[in-house]
């Protein structure tokens, strides 16, 4: 038999199985054991007696640390990694720098307060799943916070397909994003024949969310070595600190950190369909093929409160990112023979004007206006102190 046969007839077996099973799958997204995912085994293939549709993986971590737990830290990530060795110079605004042949980095500066961590997939790997949990234990008993946290389902194409995850986006069917980007480079035009297919959804960095979703053809990524659909979520920020903490404590073993992992990566997007929903989420009507993932997986979420800015952050904010824009408007001004300092006064008396204009808009500009400290308001603005 070829390996084309091969998974012909392995596809033939597990749609059936996928279909039969959505009550059992039900009741796994309710807690119970998940017969049917493994954590760090082939996606695709069978596993003793049992058929592997799911597997779930921890791909990369970074977290900050006190600079006085670092030989406790790297201690500790040398247990799993082995041997590290010094790296000429630094990395990620640090000045020093150690690392572990699987490329996991750790790095320091003299006189700061924290050191940084990071661990990519190949280093993630390297620490069996079943010491996961207490790895991440130890992390936060050593008051690591996390700055980064990817993790990832590699699911079975009987579960989900690329074709699915386009169709959905270029019809609105995501919810909680509103950036979408499609990848699919040509290996070869007289063919037609794909390198990459992957969707993303959202944003990295400070305008982002804190949740980057990517999903992708894991097959030919892999070359073929893992032939699935990859869903994976790279966390970062408030999101990636919390989801740390709550990995760290509240698995007991390692089908629940297993289990937590799996619905923080499905959590965090949803497939389903929003028309007559007049923006009501409790309304939307979850695909079916995005509800038999959801059911077999389950999901997590968490919720981070967005605190609007003070106005004494907002005028610091204002003194630091604006004063060589105006120095260099009245420096131009002043070649012209023009007064600089008084175009530059009058534009932010016409700024003003137009920020008032726009306060109406927000109730809770009022109240953050109300409790600020004007002495600390002159203070910051002139930096030649309160004037009694």
């Amino acid at each position: 038999m070829t390996f084309e046969e091969l998974r012909v007839a392995l596809n033939a077996a597990v749609r059936p199985i996928a279909e039969q099973q959505v009550e059992e799958w039900a009741v796994a997204a309710a807690g119970a054991p998940l017969p049917l995912v493994n954590c760090h085994q082939p996606p695709v293939g069978i596993t003793g007696d049992k058929l592997t549709l799911v597997d779930i993986r921890h791909d990369w971590l970074n977290v900050t640390f006190p600079a006085s737990d670092r030989e406790q830290v790297v201690e500790l990530v040398s247990k799993f990694l082995g041997t590290h060795k010094m790296r000429a110079g630094g990395s990620n605004t640090y000045s020093h720098s150690l690392g572990w042949e699987s490329g996991a980095i750790l790095a320091w500066s003299e006189g700061r307060p924290e050191c940084w961590l990071s661990m990519n997939g190949d280093s993630c790997d390297l620490v069996p799943v079943e010491s996961k949990v207490q790895f991440f234990k130890s992390l936060h008993a050593l008051r690591a916070k996390c700055t980064r946290l990817d993790a990832a389902c590699d699911l079975h194409r009987s579960l989900l397909g690329m074709h699915q995850v386009h169709a959905a986006a270029k019809c609105g069917h995501v919810v909680g994003f509103r950036r979408y980007n499609c990848v699919r480079p040509v290996k070869n035009m007289n063919t037609g024949e794909l390198e990459g297919d992957m969707a993303t959804f959202g944003r990295r960095g400070k305008d982002g969310s804190g949740r980057y979703v990517r999903v992708y053809d894991k097959g030919l990524e892999s070359q073929g070595k893992i032939d699935a659909v990859r869903l994976e979520v790279e966390l970062s920020g408030d999101v990636a600190k919390m989801w740390f903490a709550q990995l760290a404590i509240e698995p007991d073993d390692t089908a629940e950190f297993v289990r937590l992992l799996g619905r923080i990566v499905v959590g965090s997007i949803c497939i389903a369909d929003k028309s007559g929903s007049h923006g009501h989420a409790d309304r939307y009507k979850i695909l079916p093929w995005w509800k038999r993932i959801v059911e077999l997986i389950g999901t997590a979420k968490i919720k981070v409160e967005r605190v609007a800015p003070t106005l004494e952050k907002s005028v610091k904010w204002l003194k630091k990112s604006t004063a060589v824009t105006f120095a260099r408007l009245a420096l131009a001004a002043d070649k012209l023979g023009m007064e600089g300092e008084q175009i530059a006064l009058d534009l932010c008396r016409d700024l003003i004007r137009k920020g008032k204009r726009l306060i109406f808009d927000y109730d809770r500009a009022g109240a953050r206006d109300a409790e600020i400290d004007i002495g600390f308001l002159l203070n910051v603005a002139t930096g030649q102190g309160v004037i009694a």
